[in-house]
């Protein structure tokens, strides 16, 4: 009699651990999968981030070259000789006794 009385506790007890095991891998696989979409958007935000780095990076590089530009400019304009070519340039000006020659663009 013991043993017919114990083959239905194994039998019992081995259900339980298969249900525990199957409700485990249910689990972990919720888990991998939510945690594989958090990456997944991660990866993306990275990539837009690296984006705007780099244009970032592009528009410092322009600034810093507009910077320069700008700074030859107001060195060369402490020069009277260079100003006398800008105001006889832009604004049509010239020396008293020159006489100004207009060249026609074709």
């Amino acid at each position: 009699m013991q043993a017919q009385a114990t083959a239905p506790n194994k039998r019992s007890s081995s259900v339980g651990s298969k249900r525990r095991l199957r409700f485990l891998m249910i689990f972990v696989l919720c888990f991998m999968s939510w945690a594989a979409v958090n990456i997944w958007g991660q990866f993306a935000k990275l990539h837009e981030k690296r984006n705007a780095v780099a244009n970032m990076e592009q528009q410092l590089v322009d600034a810093k070259k507009v910077k320069e530009q700008t700074q030859k400019e107001i060195s060369r304009l402490h020069n009277d000789e260079y100003l006398d070519q800008i105001i006889r340039r832009d604004f049509h000006y010239s020396k008293t006794g020159e006489t100004p020659l207009s060249v026609s663009k074709q």
